[in-house]
């Protein structure tokens, strides 16, 4: 998870207030027991911080926006001295990875450093410090090659969704989940002019008997590309299989995975036959210029990582080599 680097080194991080804190939210759980719902302990937690007269939010509203539009609401269940950012759950389990998730979107959006998960939910009460720093923006791009599947209609519209993925990361940076990056991407494309669709229905056939329509809400750009985005995924090999069933049931020949990921966003090429995207940065001063031997019998995969100091005026440009 994102909150593991540097755990150590943030341990003894606000270590004053999150001792007063940790204290507060201990004598929330001795009172009350264990039983109630979230609200009855963010109450009741309200009230001790204000007889220890800690300032805080409580229940803090703040949007995702882009381009004017306004993707995401956050609702942050308090931040204590606009310092920490506290996460209250009440669930019978360990956190899980969505959990985790969430703080560090949090934490992004406030632009603290550091959050406290807590978990009332258990026979003992779970304390999770969450330490959070902005990671540095990375690209990675991975396409597979074969010849004769781009048209130049599809390598235009690959080129102006790899544009609008590249603006997201270098704007927005990592650690925020799928959706609300689908949510960017789609505004992204509606600035660009692409054209895109979502909530395409998809048959589940059996036999002949139509038993179901799924609803596919990747954006399908142009009529032509399959645009799956995921977010803070350990393993993309089933993120993978589900891109190759997408096109099979859709009949599309291009999809593309974009992944942003723990510590970069990767972009990467269906896996079934598909095409060379050779990107270099035009800029003198770049780190990495990539050239791509000729190859007429083999297969490429071609992998590029970056640092994005100003990406979307240097990463700009496709060359598609066939043998």
């Amino acid at each position: 998870m994102f909150y593991l680097n540097n755990k150590l080194a943030m341990e003894l991080l606000h270590e004053e207030l999150t001792y007063v804190i940790r204290g507060c939210i201990f004598d929330v759980q001795n009172s009350l027991g264990t039983g109630y719902d979230e609200e009855s302990y963010h109450l009741y937690l309200e009230e001790r911080l204000l007889d220890s007269a800690i300032p805080f939010e409580s229940k803090v509203v703040r949007y995702i926006e882009h381009r004017d539009q306004k993707v995401h609401k956050f609702i942050a269940d308090l931040i204590i001295d606009d310092t920490l950012v506290l996460e209250l759950k009440n669930i019978k389990t360990a956190f899980v990875p969505a959990n985790y998730l969430q703080i560090i979107s949090y934490l992004k959006c406030w632009q603290k450093d550091l959050g406290l998960l807590v978990n009332f939910g258990l026979s003992r009460i779970h304390i999770e410090r969450i330490p959070f720093t902005e990671k540095d923006r990375l690209l990675s791009e991975k396409y597979a090659f074969l010849k004769g599947v781009l048209s130049n209609d599809s390598e235009k519209y690959i080129s102006l969704l790899r544009t609008a993925l590249v603006t997201i990361i270098e704007l927005f940076g990592l650690g925020y989940s799928a959706s609300i990056y689908s949510g960017l991407l789609k505004v992204e494309l509606s600035y660009l002019a692409i054209s895109y669709t979502t909530h395409t229905l998809i048959p589940i056939v059996y036999s002949e008997l139509v038993l179901r329509n799924f609803k596919l809400k990747s954006p399908i750009i142009a009529n032509q590309i399959i645009c799956l985005v995921v977010a803070g995924q350990t393993d993309i090999i089933a993120d993978m299989a589900k891109l190759k069933t997408y096109l099979k049931a859709t009949g599309l020949p291009v999809g593309v995975l974009a992944h942003f990921g723990k510590n970069k966003l990767e972009i990467i090429g269906n896996p079934l036959p598909f095409y060379v995207d050779v990107s270099f940065r035009t800029n003198p001063s770049s780190i990495c210029n990539i050239l791509v031997p000729y190859c007429a019998f083999f297969s490429l995969c071609v992998t590029c990582i970056i640092v994005i100091p100003s990406l979307c005026n240097s990463l700009n440009k496709f060359i598609i080599i066939s043998p």
